[in-house]
């Protein structure tokens, strides 16, 4: 589990004290013809069968959450709101059963793709270089001040515009490494981005009784190093005048508010029971007390998700993914099986698969949070049929994960334990 946050070390950037800014509208956006969603394109799975090459999209939230076989359970949240400022209200739990209406807190999101996850090896198993043409957002709007159209201005990170450093405790130790990008308090928004451009909303993509999951098309394909990171910032930009106190939540009734705004709230998910994932993957933010205050421990820097005290936050951005595996595979992924499966814990689970060479193996046994329970197999095995035995006597009921490894490629599957 992760531990609270009490400090954080900062590393390639420096904290500025810069005074509270206005809201600036993009001038760029004036005298456009707007387009609504402009590049919308429809999200499918392609991928590429074979060993060489793969297709595919990748969202953290779609791969982690137990609905989909994975360890985190994560809690989804009604009311987060998004806004360039704090002026305007929202509503917020008063901590006594109630609720009540305070300045909004979110002005920019984003989040971090690392193709190492625990749960990205059954596709991208190689984490060779790949490249990104689109990115999937999820989010629920409502237009409700007729003729206005919003602006979602999103930025694309990879390379040097990513920090790497640590999260530290009160006593400078080291709880766990981390990634997260600049922010230029001035403009409201990242800074140092690779790629820059702006989707247009108006009331035909009013979509509030359920989340909309558009895939957007990047203004050209970037491409990632092998390992190589890649993170997605995105702030609402309002095209309507507002005033201190007005509120965005139209359905508020005490009293119903004089305005009804429109309004912007981003998909996000909580993992509050801080579920360990050793890689960057994690949501990235910008909340007042970034936004206003300088000498905040992040300074002029979004807070990575996994840095939020007391949970970890996910935003839901997908990444449209291809990459070509330049290793030659020596496991042959068709062969891989495992038998009894399920077993009943009484007896050993074999593991078997085909190697096209001599290589060094190494085969693991996971849970299904990542954590390693046994090492089954790890030495050098001659080319041919192999046969990997693990004790599953002593585990607990549930679906396990084995992983076959030899260099560079990752062979996984999964098998469940029923006693």
């Amino acid at each position: 589990m992760k531990k609270r946050l009490l400090l954080a070390v900062l590393v390639g950037s420096g904290a500025a004290a810069i005074a509270q800014s206005p809201v600036q509208l993009d001038p760029n956006r004036q005298g456009t013809d707007p387009s609504s969603l402009s590049e919308v394109i429809t999200p499918n799975n392609n991928q590429v069968q074979g060993k060489r090459s793969v297709e595919e999209w990748y969202n953290f939230i779609d791969a982690a959450d137990v609905s989909a076989g994975g360890a985190i359970d994560f809690t989804f949240y009604g009311n987060n709101f998004m806004f360039p400022d704090s002026t305007v209200k929202q509503r917020y739990a008063d901590g006594a059963g109630g609720l009540i209406l305070n300045g909004v807190n979110r002005h920019n999101i984003g989040e971090m793709f690392d193709p190492k996850s625990f749960y990205y090896t059954e596709i991208l198993s190689e984490h060779n270089a790949y490249t990104v043409d689109s990115i999937q957002i999820g989010f629920r709007y409502r237009n409700n001040i007729p003729g206005t159209v919003d602006t979602l201005e999103i930025q694309v990170f990879y390379d040097d515009a990513i920090l790497l450093g640590n999260l530290v405790d009160g006593n400078g130790n080291i709880i766990e490494a981390t990634a997260w990008i600049a922010y230029n308090r001035t403009f409201g928004k990242g800074a140092g981005a690779k790629l820059e451009w702006r989707e247009f909303l108006t009331e035909t993509d009013t979509s509030w009784a359920q989340y909309a999951t558009p895939g957007l098309k990047l203004p050209q394909t970037v491409s990632i190093n092998r390992n190589g990171l890649i993170a997605v910032a995105y702030k609402y930009i309002p095209g309507f005048d507002y005033s201190p106190g007005d509120t965005l939540d139209s359905d508020w009734e005490t009293p119903e508010p004089d305005k009804k705004l429109n309004e912007f709230q981003p998909l996000i998910a909580s993992d509050q029971a801080e579920t360990e994932e050793d890689s960057y993957n994690h949501g990235l933010g910008v909340r007042s007390v970034t936004k206003y205050d300088p000498d905040n421990n992040w300074g002029d820097n979004f807070i990575p998700g996994d840095a939020w005290i007391g949970f970890t936050e996910y935003v839901y951005i997908g990444f449209h993914i291809a990459s070509n595996n330049v290793s030659v595979p020596v496991i042959d992924q068709a062969s891989a099986s495992v038998y009894p499966n399920p077993s009943n814990g009484s007896d050993v689970v074999n593991i078997e698969f085909t190697t096209t060479e001599n290589t060094d193996v190494t085969v693991e046994l996971f849970d299904l949070m990542g954590n390693k329970i046994q090492t089954v197999l790890s030495g050098n095995v001659e080319a041919g049929n192999q046969i990997a035995s693990a004790n599953v006597a002593g585990l607990s009921s549930g679906i396990y994960v084995y992983t076959i490894k030899a260099g560079d490629q990752v062979v996984t599957g999964k098998l469940s334990v029923v006693k």
